[in-house]
């Protein structure tokens, strides 16, 4: 049995307080536990009205609780709804059993929604707590309903066996039951949405590795083609063939791919042993390196190597016996770099081409964006990659040369005279500051239309269950702390269309509903006076028009968004079915097209009732309209601007006396703001404190820092990979700066013997890790800003989460973060070649230098 109401669970050994998200309860009257028992004994049938409990293991850890101690469990969720005719018991902790295995749990799902049902249609709880049927059906106050029964079938009899024998009742069973077998759930389970985003997520992070890898193994096999440039002459011009150079080069790189497979699995495998010792309930039955995992990740090694290869190979296959009397002047990169940059332009605009421009089907938009215009768009970023080199050397080389006390001169060619050297480091730096950035700014331009808008007043207080007659209202507009002139009582009720006017059945968003909030106000001070209590910016119509409409009967206010999914305009009309009255119609017209940034978070923690889950927009028309088209008598809702005077709890306190004063029960309405639609969901609302009635507010500022503090959470998250591919590609600026001073030892030896000094040198050198990761930064900028914004614009057509048309955020902030990290990853990886070349006497750089000329 599942109780049906919420219920508050409190642990022996926390620190006080209530613990809203607990274990569940379950009734059972099982005589042995469903799961092996590690501590103490199970539930006794016999003694069905002693205050035993067993918990399950996580959930007495999460509780901090043991054998012996006592859990006090209480009806009702603290938000004044369910179960409230229950009984509060102290119940005795008498053993602890195994919790069953749940989902892989991830951090933050970000993709398509769910294509399947979930696969657990009926199922025990995860953490729960087991009492006897008779004792639960107390506590939570409402008749046992048995949900799940778990089966032991005898030794010799067959699950399939049993399943066929039982098909046939089961199928005409009211109400529909459903057996599945362990075997079918794991198999369920491991095809689910939920596994598929863990693998998703682990095939991402593998490409990454292996791009990382592939630029690392170019950027090193290019400088040793840089530095061995006269050795392939000689060889050229003594006995080997084009082909057997580039099998030199091919051969090196696989034995670079093989030693770094060996030690990545050797490393991996050292991880995962350290995880299972620290965490071994991650792994209940251990970690170990599959086949398939050393299959993939060897041939991901062995054939990055190999690609990588391609273009040193090349180069080096380029190479004329006669370099080795004399290395050949560097041909300008200029040209080759502008015509690249033009096919790089054009490569890069295709994406937003595809997502925002070319008439499409919405899935056919995801796969064109995803398989033609992510790849053209990385490309063009590679393409476009030489230029940004050659700019940031060219304009941001002379400011950190003064910057530094180096001479300008200097740097004015130190990346474009090894340029696919440097090229390799900054692309590889790319990778991962480049989808940082990406990831900062899609999750800030995703959160645009969801934070609550100038448009919305300081607070909206819903009072429950009764609400106020009309003779309390002006009560709650004269509370010290309210600015009455600028606050409104409002009528509101969730309704469905008539018909699907948003083409919700289709395909539904968070602006494709088959329902609406009809919000009443007072269409003067609400809308059309001087000084609104909504500032509506109007995208279609004007405020005192739309204002003198509303008065006049069946018009509404409705969100640009709106206008957009359904193709109504000004003048358009659309159909709603009061909850009250289903085969009623009531009709409503457009009278102006606003914008209603955050309509969606308010309408979910504040107008919606009746359970009705997400609408598709608030829509605002008269007061009195409302309350006669939906039999709405009492004032339920208030939209509030304050005057600084008192806080927010004075204000609750003052509207609570007010609340209680006028409490009618009688005139509680069904569904109505004291159900879960009031103030449920991810910001919760203020209960009330074991009252009658509930005084409910949440103001603005509240619940835009409760959306940047969980969003930036989840934004933090999904930027974890990518700062760790960070970290390793970082590596790769050694590997260049390395072999930028052993290849320039005799420039080097020159300039010390002129005069430079070994504090000059030093400089020199981390001028040209900084210039290389600010080349890295702006590269990463262009491709993230990019790639972010068409991300926000392809979730609009595919997710559940999209349908809104999102503005660009660029969080410059963290942005920042990133760039910084980049730079001081650059610096820290550039300070010992720096130290070593510094250290070195200026006849030993010439003797080195010349040795390898």
């Amino acid at each position: 049995m599942t109780e049906k109401g919420g219920v508050r669970f409190t642990g022996g050994g926390a620190p006080g307080g209530a613990f809203n998200r607990g274990p569940t309860l379950v009734g059972t009257d099982a005589v042995e536990a469903p799961y092996t028992l590690l501590e103490g004994r199970w539930l006794d049938p016999k003694q069905a009205d002693a205050l035993d409990a067993v918990i399950s293991k996580d959930a007495a850890s999460q509780l901090k609780v043991t054998v012996g101690d006592e859990v006090n469990v209480s009806p009702g969720g603290g938000f004044g709804f369910g179960g409230s005719a229950g009984e509060t018991a102290n119940l005795t902790i008498v053993g602890i059993v195994e919790q069953r295995k749940t989902l892989p749990t991830t951090p933050a799902i970000v993709g398509l929604p769910a294509m399947r049902a979930a696969p657990v249609i009926r199922g025990p709880a995860s953490a729960a707590l087991y009492v006897p049927v008779n004792l639960a059906s107390k506590i939570a106050g409402v008749e046992p309903t048995f949900e799940y029964v778990g089966l032991a079938l005898k030794k010799g009899y067959g699950i399939d066996e049993f399943q066929r024998n039982w098909a046939g009742r089961l199928s005409q069973a009211k109400p529909a039951a459903y057996m599945q077998s362990l075997a079918e759930l794991d198999a369920e389970l491991s095809e689910s949405t939920t596994s598929d985003t863990v693998r998703s997520q682990a095939y991402a992070a593998t490409g990454i590795s292996l791009l990382a890898a592939l630029f690392i193994v170019f950027s090193t096999l290019s400088m040793g083609v840089d530095e061995r440039i006269r050795q392939f002459a000689i060889l050229r011009a003594v006995t080997l063939t084009k082909w057997q150079v580039a099998a030199m080069i091919g051969l090196e790189s696989l034995l670079l791919g093989l030693v770094g497979w060996c030690g990545g699995l050797l490393a991996g495998w050292g991880l995962l042993q350290l995880i299972v010792s620290w965490k071994p309930d991650l792994f209940p039955i251990g970690a170990f390196l599959g086949f398939w995992c050393v299959f993939l990740s060897g041939l991901c090694a062995v054939g990055g190597a190999l690609a990588a290869a391609i273009m040193p190979a090349w180069r080096a296959t380029r190479v004329h016996p006669l370099e080795a009397m004399a290395p050949q002047p560097k041909l300008p990169m200029s040209r080759a770099s502008s015509f690249a940059s033009a096919v790089g332009l054009v490569l890069v605009a295709v994406n937003p081409l595809l997502v925002f421009w070319i008439p499409m089907a919405d899935t056919s938009r995801y796969m064109m964006s995803a398989a033609v215009g992510c790849t053209a768009m990385a490309i063009g970023f590679i393409l476009l990659a030489p230029a940004v080199v050659l700019i940031t050397e060219r304009f941001l080389g002379p400011v950190l040369a003064r910057l530094l006390g180096v001479a300008p001169q200097l740097l004015a060619t130190q990346l474009s005279t090894n340029l696919w050297r440097t090229l390799g480091t900054t692309i590889g730096l790319t990778l991962g500051l480049g989808l940082f950035v990406a990831m900062q700014t899609w999750g800030s331009s995703m959160l645009g239309p969801y934070t609550p808008g100038d448009w919305v007043p300081d607070m909206l207080v819903a009072l429950s269950p009764s609400g106020l007659p009309d003779s309390a209202v002006k009560a709650v507009l004269d509370v010290p702390g309210v600015d009455s002139n600028g606050s409104l009582p409002c009528v509101a009720e969730q309704t469905r269309f008539a018909t699907d006017v948003t083409g919700a059945k289709v395909r539904a968003t968070a602006s494709r509903q088959d329902n609406c909030v009809m919000v009443g106000v007072d269409a003067d001070r609400g809308i059309g006076g001087d000084d609104p209590v909504f500032p509506f910016h109007f995208v279609k119509g004007s405020a005192k028009e739309a204002a003198a409409k509303l008065k006049e009967g069946r018009y509404c206010l409705v969100p640009d968004h709106f206008e957009r999914e359904s193709g109504l305009t000004i003048g358009g009309k659309f159909g709603v079915v009061p909850p009250e009255a289903k085969d009623e119609v009531i009709e409503y017209e457009i009278a102006g097209i606003v914008s209603m940034d955050g309509w969606h978070w308010m309408s979910k923690i504040g107008l919606r009732n009746r359970g009705g889950g997400r609408s598709a927009g608030l829509m605002f028309a008269d007061f009195a309209q409302v309350q006669r088209d939906f039999g709405i008598k009492r004032t339920s809702l208030f939209w509030l601007n304050t005057d600084g005077t008192a806080t927010e709890e004075e204000i609750k306190k003052s509207i609570q006396s007010i609340a209680e004063a006028n409490y009618d029960p009688s005139a509680v309405r069904r569904g109505g703001f004291g159900g879960a639609g009031g103030f449920g969901g991810m910001m919760g609302g203020r209960g009330n404190g074991g009252s009658a009635t509930s005084v409910n507010i949440r103001t603005r500022e509240g619940v835009r820092e409760a959306i940047r503090e969980r969003a930036a959470g989840i934004i933090w998250l999904l930027s974890r990979l990518p700062l760790v591919t960070l970290l390793v590609t970082s590596l790769g600026v050694v590997n260049a700066i390395v072999s930028s001073v052993r290849a320039r030892r005799w420039d080097l030896g020159i300039l010390r013997a002129v005069g430079l000094t070994r504090s000059g040198l030093f400089r020199l050198v981390l001028c040209e890790a900084i210039l290389v990761g600010l080349a890295a930064c702006l590269l990463s900028f262009g491709f993230g800003v990019m790639a972010g914004y068409c991300g926000t614009g392809i979730t609009r057509y595919v997710n559940i989460r999209g349908g809104l048309v999102t503005p660009l955020i660029i969080p410059w902030s963290s942005i920042a973060a990133g760039f910084g990290l980049t730079l001081a990853l650059c610096l820290a990886a550039a300070l010992w070649p720096a130290i070593q070349a510094g250290r070195t006497e200026p006849l030993k750089l010439l003797q080195a230098g010349r040795s390898a000329m």
